[in-house]
């Protein structure tokens, strides 16, 4: 474990592409539920309530947003791996100015002073200030929400850990878009549960929003992270 408590005053909150694209119902790489994994819809009410959360704490919030230019310059090997969704063209619901890249899901809407980083590649670590603007917060503990699991968290999971950041993934604010094989698959089985396992073995803390609020009320009792 990298994190029995959690700091407020040191705590990052990083909400990765909470898009239409992934958690709307008809967006065009809707997450349904896999193996018990939350669809992408789901996730979208228990995020809010942590960047409410964190807001409350006065702690940073940092928003992301992954997408692809329509001209095709950043396409990449998302065009080789997947070719359905037209990578890098006007057409692509995974280009920018398309609404189902360009806006937030839900209520989710990032307040001024709060920064968003676009990127083109999974981890928002490449491209983009995010290292920069950890280091001017302080940030010791880096909590990441969104989607997904198994591509954009698990690739900034990987990034931050080799930046020595203590990363905490909470598991209902996220979930995978599934691999072809979707039907009759086990509970607890699927890229989403794969993904949080690897994470948790190697790069962080897998926890629940839940016990994310226990870990910053742990961290508020006497004697504990006492700073001038």
């Amino acid at each position: 474990m990298v994190a029995p408590e959690i700091d407020p005053k040191r705590a990052t909150l990083l909400v990765m592409d909470m898009q239409p694209v992934c958690t709307d119902p008809d967006g065009a790489l809707a997450i349904p539920s896999v193996g018990g994994a939350p669809s992408g819809k789901d996730t979208v009410e228990p995020v809010e309530r942590v960047v409410k959360r964190f807001r409350e704490e006065g702690s940073p919030v940092i928003w992301s947003q992954w997408g692809l230019s329509p001209e095709g310059l950043d396409k990449g090997i998302c065009a080789l791996k997947w070719p359905a969704l037209n990578p890098g063209t006007p057409e692509s619901a995974a280009s920018w100015g398309n609404p189902q890249t360009d806006h937030f899901a839900g209520e989710l809407e990032p307040r001024e002073g709060e920064p968003v980083l676009r990127r083109s590649r999974f981890s928002v670590f490449v491209g983009t200030q995010l290292e920069e603007y950890l280091r001017e917060l302080g940030t010791e503990f880096l909590v990441i929400a969104g989607i997904t699991s198994a591509n954009c968290v698990h690739a900034t999971t990987i990034d931050a850990w080799n930046r020595t950041y203590k990363v905490i993934v909470l598991a209902d604010c996220t979930t995978a878009v599934p691999s072809p094989h979707t039907h009759d698959v086990p509970l607890g089985y699927g890229q989403h549960w794969e993904a949080l396992r690897n994470i948790q073995m190697n790069y962080g803390d897998v926890i629940t929003s839940g016990e994310l609020f226990e870990r910053l009320e742990a961290a508020k009792k006497p004697g504990k992270y006492q700073r001038a």
